[in-house]
């Protein structure tokens, strides 16, 4: 097992986001201040016993075509039986709906496409007890990829990236899982400036349904960033996105939920520079006042002198922010690094990351939305992995350790007696401000619910396989503990 740590630099993040200082020979320990969004956080664990629990799934493919399709994984977190049932939603409403029995301290596995033929079908999944950690996976051709189910709906969902390219696929996947009509205005921004297609404004998604929105339909062809902002006048719903990359220097494919509010601040525990990597970063603002972004490159050498990068972003519009255009020459190194954006302005940006790296004689693109503290200030120390790596997997997970001091991590993987520390992956140290990629090579770590338990505040990323004799990786986040 291989453990790489990145050395961290003095971090200085304007305003909201506080100061974390430390020192060439000494850490200094102060307590970040994290700003207060409002509305809902991201997917999250709860840890303590409540009398139901509720995950929406963003939506897989369920063509019938071959190598295409999508599933569902539940995890009992408990050591008693989980019950509860679930729905799988297609666009003529509900395709099946099942009781769920989960084992103890064990998984289940949903075949979405076993159930239904659409183009797209999205599961609910209600959990008795709400013990449980639901995510899925969309399986294609062109690489599979993961992503955490919400805890709940929203009036408002947005993206800051999309991809039209060289005849890339772009499809918006909205899921209405109430016995009423959801209505949605959708407005769109790219690098030209906003519309508010007429068909769009009053945009109905019929009860348990699921309706799609082919984003080349309508006319936006060949962009190299599309925004999207979701907004219901009546009812709430969950928005996803499945992209497929077909040019325009990228490849892959990926299924990711939208954001559930606007913010001001958006962390990414992943980052790199090198040969053959590209790294951007789109970030959408779809207030009526034009804001400033600060943007701050954290774990990396303390000789570093990128910085603090500051992003104009006009009202109403997106802005694709290339830090190895923006920062000076040489100013960030290669290798790995983590990076805040933050701004004064009131909760007002989305902000998504575009990263491709080689993959073999080609490239896989992988895009993720950045992680937001809790409304309180919170960031968790327990990150949970319900779908892990099924074949051993270096530089499988991504940690940044977002305290002053240094940390240690330990592993847990769970199995029939509940969650055991694996012992090649205990006390793992985690310098202070620094990132560490670690290697799942375990046989313990294999095809199991994994558990990042750490002594400091952390956010926690993974790369996992796009998918057996397949190159390259897809990025997600790990599930953070709500705390007790």
């Amino acid at each position: 097992m291989i453990r790489r740590a990145v050395p961290a630099l003095v971090i200085v993040t304007a305003g909201v986001a506080g100061l974390l200082a430390v020192g060439r020979d000494e850490a200094v320990v102060s307590e970040p201040f994290f700003s207060l969004p409002a509305a809902a956080w991201m997917p999250s664990v709860d840890d303590t016993s409540s009398l139901t629990g509720s995950w929406f799934c963003p939506g897989v493919p369920a063509s019938g075509e071959d190598d295409v399709g999508g599933e569902v994984v539940i995890s009992n977190r408990d050591d008693e039986q989980l019950f509860g049932s679930f729905s799988i939603l297609g666009p003529d409403g509900p395709m099946a709906e099942q009781d769920l029995l989960v084992d103890p301290w064990s998984q289940t596995t949903i075949d979405v496409d076993a159930f239904v033929t659409a183009p797209f079908a999205a599961v609910v999944v209600e959990i008795e007890g709400g013990t449980g950690l639901v995510e899925q996976r969309a399986l294609h051709p062109a690489g599979d990829s993961v992503s955490p189910c919400a805890n709940d709906t929203s009036d408002e969902w947005y993206f800051a990236d999309g991809f039209t390219v060289d005849g890339s696929l772009e499809t918006l996947i909205l899921t209405n899982p109430y016995d009423d009509t959801a209505s949605v205005d959708l407005r769109f921004a790219t690098l030209a400036g906003e519309s508010t297609p007429t068909a769009f404004q009053g945009f109905t998604v019929p009860p348990q349904s699921v309706r799609t929105i082919p984003i080349a339909e309508l006319g936006n062809r060949d962009e190299p960033v599309i925004a999207v902002e979701l907004l219901a006048s009546r009812g709430r719903l969950v928005a996803g996105r499945a992209q497929h990359y077909l040019g325009g220097g990228r490849s892959g494919y990926g299924v990711t939920l939208a954001a559930p509010a606007l913010r001001d601040q958006w962390w990414f525990a992943d980052g790199e520079r090198g040969d053959g990597i590209s790294e951007t970063f789109a970030i959408y603002n779809p207030t009526d006042s034009d804001v400033q972004v600060d943007s701050v490159f954290l774990g990396i050498p303390l000789d570093a002198t990128v910085g603090t990068l500051t992003v104009d972003v006009p009202a109403n519009g997106v802005v694709v922010f290339d830090p190895a255009e923006a920062a000076p020459d040489g100013a960030i190194p290669d290798g790995r690094h983590a990076t805040v954006f933050s701004t004064l302005a009131a909760p007002s940006v989305v902000v998504e990351r575009i990263l491709t790296r080689p993959a073999g004689d080609s490239v896989t693109t992988s895009v993720s939305l950045g992680a937001p503290p809790r409304a309180d200030g919170y960031v968790a120390s327990r990150w949970h992995v319900g779908i892990g790596p099924s074949e051993p997997t270096t530089e499988a997970l991504v940690i940044y350790n977002a305290d002053n001091v240094e940390g240690m991590i330990t592993i847990e993987a769970v199995g029939p007696a509940g969650p055991t520390p694996v012992a090649s992956l205990s006390d793992i140290p985690v310098p202070p401000g620094a990132v560490v990629t670690i290697d799942l090579v375990d046989p313990e770590v294999l095809d199991r619910e994994l558990i990042i338990q750490s002594t400091n505040r952390i956010f926690a990323e993974r790369l996992l396989s796009r998918g057996v004799g397949r190159e390259g990786r897809s990025s997600s986040w790990a599930l953070p503990s709500a705390g007790s």
